[in-house]
């Protein structure tokens, strides 16, 4: 199997595949500090202890996860009709679109664990801010910042190549039944939540579930991402 062919059509623009990516999240830390420095300098140690519990939840880090995510589309919008059109097979292309994911959010799952482990160790960069060390890639240890980075960004990936694949197979029609479909979804957690004391019950114990429990949901969604995918694609039209 020509594997490695695939690796190298993903990964042949260098800036792309890795630069980017890692350019707007320095551009992003830089702006963190920035603003970390002038509410000390400002706001005083009130302020610090402030700022440092509210960026937890902070989503300065989607500066590196966003190109991420966008990858997943890309992969099945961009590079299958390519791959298709070079000779490669479909089992060829899935297979190494697989392994690039996979290298994917190890590579990236490193660097934000290296991140996290250099901002807890230097108490936020001197400035008490948090980039790496958040919700979304984990508050618990360095080990479960690195395995829930790593699963997300890989889920992330899987999800956004499903529904490109599934966008290919059936066209139009898709989009308008998946967003419709979402928004009924959406519609009906906020109605539940608004009328509803268990419903709202029910949604604070999911909420509450812990560190293991959300690992479990996440991976269950990229197992799903990646049935659909790798089903879809195989019937998919290059479009």
């Amino acid at each position: 199997m020509r594997i490695r062919n695939v690796i190298q059509l993903h990964t042949v623009n260098k800036l792309q595949a890795f630069g980017w990516p890692l350019i707007i999240m320095s551009m992003s830390l830089v702006l963190v500090l920035i603003v970390g420095a002038m509410v000390i300098s400002f706001g005083g140690a009130g302020a610090r202890e402030g700022m440092n519990q509210g960026m937890q939840w902070s989503g300065a880090i989607f500066a590196l996860l966003g190109p991420l995510i966008g990858f997943g589309f890309t992969a099945m919008g961009q590079y299958f009709p390519l791959a298709l059109g070079l000779g490669l097979t479909r089992r060829e292309f899935a297979t190494g679109t697989l392994a690039v994911f996979v290298g994917n959010a190890a590579f990236y799952a490193i660097i934000i664990t290296i991140g996290k482990v250099i901002e807890v160790a230097t108490g936020g960069f001197g400035l008490s801010v948090r980039f790496f060390d958040v919700a979304y890639t984990g508050l618990g240890e360095w080990w479960q910042t690195l395995l829930q980075s790593f699963t997300l960004i890989l889920v992330v990936m899987l999800v956004g190549a499903a529904i490109t694949t599934a966008f290919q197979r059936w066209g139009q029609s898709f989009l308008w039944i998946f967003w419709m479909a979402l928004a009924v979804i959406v519609l009906a957690i906020v109605a539940g939540t608004l009328f509803s004391d268990s419903f709202r019950e029910f949604g604070l114990s999911v909420l509450g579930m812990g560190w293991a429990p959300w690992m479990a949901v996440l991976a269950g969604f990229g197992l799903l991402g990646a049935a659909v995918w790798l089903t879809l694609v195989r019937r998919a039209q290059a479009r």
